[in-house]
């Protein structure tokens, strides 16, 4: 299975340039699946909802239409960041859309970072992980965005799921940390494959800019970072991979890591547990 992550600069409320791009990385790209960054079609960086709410769009709006056919027409599955309205509410969101141009993939970011928590509401769909047919076969796939990454919860409710695949749309400005090392740890603990989407570029806001890290990254489930992006560039990579290996959870003839796992003891060392000793 051959995914790739599409990395670019998506201009702040330029949705006709920003939809091209995608449409011209996705003809590109000779991959069963295309992962886009967070919030690709839009741009990130809104202070107040009066900013965002023109280029907000629904599910079953024109936008997602459009990249419905362009999936489809391609026979590639697309994975993309979409600003979303829903009645009154905001979400910063991933779709997916099937090798058939289906949406099959829904996902609202439940971390919020920054100025996202004045501008959307946190996450009410959970961490859903779906059937994602590519031509080359289906993949079990669940989808985090950016901040998540920091919250092994987050990945590991994915791959108790069933996750073969994480794709991480991403719009990452922290340049310092454990941002790789982590992603790799993600991909290791629950071996599973991460595909790690960032963007490139700045935006400025009221003054303050935001400046992007880029570096996408493709992961193996043995925490082995097979491509990588640079920090500035537009540029696609692609890793060839085999799912079927991230089934098997065994490490040797006596250990699996999930069947290992202890959930009635980890809850007496957690949330409940700490508070009793702050208390």
């Amino acid at each position: 299975m051959k995914i790739a992550c599409c990395q670019f600069a998506p201009i702040n409320g330029n949705i006709v340039r920003n939809f091209e791009s995608v449409r011209t990385l996705v003809h590109a790209a000779e991959a069963d699946i295309c992962v886009f960054p967070e919030l690709a079609l839009t741009g990130y960086f809104f202070k107040t909802i009066s900013e965002l709410s023109p280029v907000a769009q629904r599910l079953d709006g024109e936008l997602c239409h459009a990249i419905a056919a362009v999936a489809k027409a391609e026979s590639k599955a697309i994975i993309i960041g979409f600003l979303e309205r829903s009645g009154d509410l905001y979400y910063n969101s991933a779709i997916a859309f099937d090798s058939g141009g289906k949406l099959v993939g829904h996902y609202r970011k439940v971390h919020r970072f920054y100025f996202e928590t004045c501008v959307f509401e946190s996450g009410d769909l959970g961490f859903p992980v779906f059937e994602l047919l590519t031509r080359s076969g289906e993949v079990m796939t669940g989808m985090l965005i950016c901040y998540d990454w920091r919250f092994p919860e987050a990945a590991r409710s994915l791959a108790l799921q069933g996750a073969e695949l994480i794709a991480i749309p991403s719009n990452i400005v922290t340049t310092t940390g454990m941002l790789h090392a982590t992603l790799q740890t993600r991909a290791f603990e629950n071996k599973v494959v991460v595909a790690f989407c960032d963007r490139t570029g700045s935006e400025v806001n009221g003054g303050e800019a935001l400046t992007f890290r880029g570096e996408s990254a493709l992961i193996s489930y043995s925490g082995e970072i097979l491509r990588k992006a640079s920090a500035e560039e537009t540029e696609t990579i692609i890793a060839d991979f085999d799912l079927a290996k991230t089934r098997d959870k065994r490490i040797n003839q006596f250990n699996d890591v999930f069947s290992d796992r202890r959930p009635e003891c980890y809850s007496s060392a957690g949330e409940d547990g700490l508070r009793s000793l702050v208390h």
